[in-house]
Protein backbone atom coordinates (compact mmCIF):
# COMPACT_ATOMS: atom_id res chain seq x y z
CA UNK A 1 0.00 0.00 0.00
CA UNK A 2 1.02 3.60 -0.70
CA UNK A 3 -0.43 6.18 1.70
CA UNK A 4 -0.30 9.94 2.13
CA UNK A 5 -1.59 11.80 5.17
CA UNK A 6 -3.26 15.11 4.32
CA UNK A 7 -4.16 17.06 7.48
CA UNK A 8 -6.34 20.13 7.23
CA UNK A 9 -4.56 22.49 9.63
CA UNK A 10 -6.91 24.44 11.86
CA UNK A 11 -9.55 21.70 11.78
CA UNK A 12 -9.95 18.31 13.45
CA UNK A 13 -10.11 16.41 10.16
CA UNK A 14 -7.58 14.82 7.83
CA UNK A 15 -7.57 12.54 4.81
CA UNK A 16 -5.53 9.38 4.44
CA UNK A 17 -5.05 8.93 0.70
CA UNK A 18 -4.30 5.26 0.00
CA UNK A 19 -3.43 3.29 -3.11
CA UNK A 20 -3.95 -0.44 -2.79
CA UNK A 21 -2.63 -2.90 -5.37
CA UNK A 22 -5.60 -5.13 -4.58
CA UNK A 23 -8.11 -2.46 -5.60
CA UNK A 24 -5.87 -0.75 -8.16
CA UNK A 25 -7.00 2.77 -7.38
CA UNK A 26 -6.62 5.62 -4.90
CA UNK A 27 -9.07 5.75 -2.01
CA UNK A 28 -9.57 8.80 0.22
CA UNK A 29 -10.33 7.86 3.83
CA UNK A 30 -11.47 10.58 6.27
CA UNK A 31 -9.96 10.44 9.75
CA UNK A 32 -10.08 12.50 12.94
CA UNK A 33 -7.00 14.75 13.29
CA UNK A 34 -5.96 14.90 16.98
CA UNK A 35 -3.39 17.71 16.92
CA UNK A 36 -3.83 21.39 17.81
CA UNK A 37 -3.72 24.03 15.04
CA UNK A 38 -0.02 24.13 14.22
CA UNK A 39 1.93 23.56 11.00
CA UNK A 40 2.73 19.91 10.40
CA UNK A 41 5.90 19.21 8.36
CA UNK A 42 6.68 15.51 8.08
CA UNK A 43 10.25 14.94 6.91
CA UNK A 44 10.00 11.14 6.72
CA UNK A 45 7.59 8.23 7.02
CA UNK A 46 8.48 4.90 8.63
CA UNK A 47 6.83 1.50 8.40
CA UNK A 48 7.04 -0.25 11.77
CA UNK A 49 4.98 -2.73 13.78
CA UNK A 50 2.27 -2.86 11.11
CA UNK A 51 1.77 0.90 11.14
CA UNK A 52 2.90 4.03 9.35
CA UNK A 53 4.72 6.72 11.36
CA UNK A 54 4.87 10.29 10.04
CA UNK A 55 7.72 12.23 11.67
CA UNK A 56 7.79 15.98 12.23
CA UNK A 57 11.24 16.51 13.74
CA UNK A 58 10.14 19.65 15.56
CA UNK A 59 7.54 18.08 17.84
CA UNK A 60 6.57 14.43 17.35
CA UNK A 61 5.11 11.53 15.38
CA UNK A 62 1.67 10.68 14.01
CA UNK A 63 0.96 6.96 13.68
CA UNK A 64 -1.82 4.98 12.04
CA UNK A 65 -2.68 1.47 10.87
CA UNK A 66 -3.71 2.11 7.25
CA UNK A 67 -5.32 -1.34 6.99
CA UNK A 68 -7.69 -0.86 9.94
CA UNK A 69 -11.42 -0.79 9.25
CA UNK A 70 -11.74 2.30 11.45
CA UNK A 71 -8.77 4.62 11.09
CA UNK A 72 -7.37 6.26 14.20
CA UNK A 73 -4.45 8.69 14.25
CA UNK A 74 -2.26 8.56 17.35
CA UNK A 75 0.26 11.22 18.33
CA UNK A 76 3.53 10.64 20.19
CA UNK A 77 5.17 13.95 21.16
CA UNK A 78 8.88 14.19 21.75
CA UNK A 79 10.06 14.63 25.36
CA UNK A 80 8.78 17.99 26.65
CA UNK A 81 12.19 19.72 26.65
CA UNK A 82 12.78 18.55 23.05
CA UNK A 83 9.60 19.96 21.53
CA UNK A 84 10.51 23.01 19.46
CA UNK A 85 8.45 26.12 18.99
CA UNK A 86 6.55 26.46 15.75
CA UNK A 87 9.03 27.20 12.94
CA UNK A 88 12.02 26.96 15.28
CA UNK A 89 14.98 25.54 13.28
CA UNK A 90 12.66 25.57 10.26
CA UNK A 91 14.30 23.83 7.30
CA UNK A 92 17.34 22.54 9.22
CA UNK A 93 15.93 20.14 11.85
CA UNK A 94 16.94 17.18 9.68
CA UNK A 95 20.59 18.20 10.05
CA UNK A 96 20.35 17.74 13.83
CA UNK A 97 17.61 15.18 14.42
CA UNK A 98 16.35 11.85 13.11
CA UNK A 99 13.90 9.10 13.97
CA UNK A 100 14.61 5.56 12.85
CA UNK A 101 14.07 1.92 13.67
CA UNK A 102 17.02 0.27 15.41
CA UNK A 103 16.98 -3.21 16.95
CA UNK A 104 13.23 -3.37 16.44
CA UNK A 105 12.36 -0.15 18.29
CA UNK A 106 11.81 3.47 17.34
CA UNK A 107 14.76 5.71 18.25
CA UNK A 108 14.90 9.49 18.37
CA UNK A 109 18.39 11.00 18.00
CA UNK A 110 18.84 14.67 18.89
CA UNK A 111 21.86 16.95 18.53
CA UNK A 112 19.96 20.23 18.26
CA UNK A 113 21.21 22.85 20.70
CA UNK A 114 18.90 25.82 20.31
CA UNK A 115 19.12 28.12 23.30
CA UNK A 116 18.53 25.50 25.98
CA UNK A 117 21.85 23.63 26.08
CA UNK A 118 25.25 25.21 26.53
CA UNK A 119 27.26 22.15 25.46
CA UNK A 120 26.87 20.39 22.09
CA UNK A 121 25.36 16.99 22.90
CA UNK A 122 24.06 13.88 21.15
CA UNK A 123 21.24 12.01 22.87
CA UNK A 124 19.44 8.79 21.93
CA UNK A 125 15.85 8.20 23.08
CA UNK A 126 13.77 5.01 22.75
CA UNK A 127 10.06 4.40 22.37
CA UNK A 128 10.07 1.04 24.14
CA UNK A 129 6.49 0.13 23.24
CA UNK A 130 4.75 1.18 20.00
CA UNK A 131 1.59 1.82 22.05
CA UNK A 132 3.44 4.09 24.47
CA UNK A 133 3.75 7.87 24.32
CA UNK A 134 6.77 8.04 26.66
CA UNK A 135 10.36 8.27 25.43
CA UNK A 136 13.24 6.84 27.49
CA UNK A 137 16.67 8.46 27.37
CA UNK A 138 19.06 5.60 26.59
CA UNK A 139 22.37 7.46 26.52
CA UNK A 140 23.81 10.91 26.02
CA UNK A 141 27.29 12.27 25.39
CA UNK A 142 28.81 15.67 24.72
CA UNK A 143 30.85 16.17 21.59
CA UNK A 144 33.66 17.39 23.84
CA UNK A 145 33.83 13.88 25.33
CA UNK A 146 33.81 12.30 21.87
CA UNK A 147 36.49 14.65 20.52
CA UNK A 148 38.73 13.90 23.52
CA UNK A 149 38.85 10.17 22.78
CA UNK A 150 41.82 8.76 20.90
CA UNK A 151 39.48 7.10 18.39
CA UNK A 152 38.26 10.52 17.22
CA UNK A 153 41.76 11.99 17.14
CA UNK A 154 42.80 9.12 14.85
CA UNK A 155 40.28 10.26 12.22
CA UNK A 156 42.10 13.60 11.88
CA UNK A 157 38.73 15.32 11.59
CA UNK A 158 38.29 18.79 13.09
CA UNK A 159 36.41 19.44 16.32
CA UNK A 160 33.33 20.75 14.51
CA UNK A 161 29.71 19.88 15.15
CA UNK A 162 28.87 17.27 12.47
CA UNK A 163 25.65 16.79 10.54
CA UNK A 164 23.52 13.91 11.77
CA UNK A 165 23.12 11.02 9.32
CA UNK A 166 21.30 8.08 10.95
CA UNK A 167 21.13 5.61 13.81
CA UNK A 168 22.52 2.13 13.14
CA UNK A 169 19.57 -0.13 12.19
CA UNK A 170 20.86 -2.98 14.38
CA UNK A 171 22.80 -1.26 17.18
CA UNK A 172 21.09 1.78 18.77
CA UNK A 173 24.31 2.70 20.59
CA UNK A 174 25.89 3.71 17.27
CA UNK A 175 24.98 6.97 15.53
CA UNK A 176 26.42 8.14 12.21
CA UNK A 177 27.46 11.65 11.20
CA UNK A 178 28.71 13.59 8.16
CA UNK A 179 31.75 15.84 8.40
CA UNK A 180 34.12 17.04 5.68
CA UNK A 181 33.22 14.38 3.09
CA UNK A 182 33.41 11.65 5.73
CA UNK A 183 30.73 9.40 7.20
CA UNK A 184 31.68 8.25 10.69
CA UNK A 185 29.97 6.21 13.39
CA UNK A 186 30.11 6.94 17.10
CA UNK A 187 29.28 4.55 19.92
CA UNK A 188 27.50 7.17 22.02
CA UNK A 189 27.52 5.06 25.17
CA UNK A 190 31.31 4.50 24.93
CA UNK A 191 32.10 7.97 23.47
CA UNK A 192 34.23 6.30 20.76
CA UNK A 193 34.41 6.41 16.96
CA UNK A 194 33.82 2.92 15.61
CA UNK A 195 33.88 3.62 11.85
CA UNK A 196 35.10 6.40 9.57
CA UNK A 197 35.14 6.39 5.78
CA UNK A 198 35.32 9.00 3.03
CA UNK A 199 32.25 8.97 0.81
CA UNK A 200 31.75 9.99 -2.81
CA UNK A 201 28.71 12.25 -3.00
CA UNK A 202 27.39 13.45 -6.36
CA UNK A 203 24.27 15.22 -5.08
CA UNK A 204 23.14 17.01 -3.03
CA UNK A 205 26.16 19.21 -2.24
CA UNK A 206 27.76 18.41 1.11
CA UNK A 207 26.56 21.72 2.55
CA UNK A 208 22.96 20.52 2.05
CA UNK A 209 23.32 16.96 3.30
CA UNK A 210 20.88 15.89 6.02
CA UNK A 211 19.14 12.84 7.47
CA UNK A 212 16.30 13.09 4.94
CA UNK A 213 18.73 12.07 2.18
CA UNK A 214 19.92 8.92 3.96
CA UNK A 215 18.44 5.42 3.86
CA UNK A 216 19.90 2.36 5.56
CA UNK A 217 19.00 -1.21 4.75
CA UNK A 218 20.26 -4.70 5.48
CA UNK A 219 21.92 -6.32 2.48
CA UNK A 220 21.08 -9.88 1.42
CA UNK A 221 23.57 -12.38 2.81
CA UNK A 222 24.95 -13.11 -0.68
CA UNK A 223 25.93 -9.45 -1.10
CA UNK A 224 26.79 -8.39 2.41
CA UNK A 225 30.10 -10.25 3.05
CA UNK A 226 31.29 -8.63 6.29
CA UNK A 227 29.11 -5.54 5.98
CA UNK A 228 26.04 -5.58 8.20
CA UNK A 229 24.13 -2.85 6.41
CA UNK A 230 24.44 -0.34 3.61
CA UNK A 231 23.69 3.37 3.41
CA UNK A 232 22.23 5.16 0.42
CA UNK A 233 22.43 8.91 -0.06
CA UNK A 234 19.99 10.13 -2.64
CA UNK A 235 18.35 13.25 -3.95
CA UNK A 236 14.85 14.14 -2.82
Amino acid sequence: MVAELQPFIGTDTATLLCFSTEVGEWVAKPVHYPLPPRSWAATCVLSHHGRLWWVDLSWGIITCDPFADELVLGFIPFPPDRVLKCREAWGVTDQYRCVGVSDGKLRFVDTYMGKRRARPTVSVWTLADPDSTEWTLEHEATFTEIWADQSYKATRLPKNIPTLALVHPKNPDVVYFFLEEHLFGVDVRARKVVECEAYGLVAPPSCCIATCFVRAWELPRALSSDVAFSVAISRR
